[in-house]
């Protein structure tokens, strides 16, 4: 069994870790964590500022990495097989496409991250993620 974990850096994806560990542990289940690096589309629209859009994207890459090594850190001790990932582009689709080019069986995720929009009930890329995969789902919820 392979549990997916998408994770931002926010409490609720940190909480969410614990859970597929726990799920995992008791499933004999090997986690996936993976964060995804937002697209930087605005930029894109203004080909003078290609150089910032380099130093976001650096920066981004700096952030996923450095957020996957505490998840890292945190499942030191989980006894089966973990294996960390960064992608970049639109959460929701990256998450649902790597869940089924992963063969993932379960996708533990928060219900709301980093987002602008991070106090809605549900989260759009936790919604999103919901309504398009094949992948059962399991929506950890956090402090509303």
């Amino acid at each position: 069994m392979k549990i997916l974990v998408p994770i931002d850096g926010s409490k609720i994806s940190k909480k969410s870790v614990y859970v597929a560990k726990d799920i995992g542990k008791k499933y004999d289940a090997d986690l996936v964590v993976l964060t995804v690096i937002p697209e930087t589309s605005i930029f894109e629209q203004y080909p003078t500022n290609f150089p910032y859009t380099l130093e976001i994207e650096r920066a981004n890459t700096e952030r996923a990495e450095l957020v996957l090594s505490d998840v890292e850190n945190e499942l030191s001790d989980y006894p089966k097989k973990i294996e960390t990932f960064y992608t970049s582009g639109n959460p929701a689709q990256q998450i649902t496409k790597f869940a089924e080019e992963h063969d993932i069986d379960l996708i533990v995720m928060g219900n709301r991250g980093l987002g602008a929009f991070s106090r809605t009930v549900l989260g759009s890329v936790s919604n999103k993620v919901i309504n398009s995969s094949k992948v059962s789902v399991l929506v950890v919820k956090g402090d509303i």
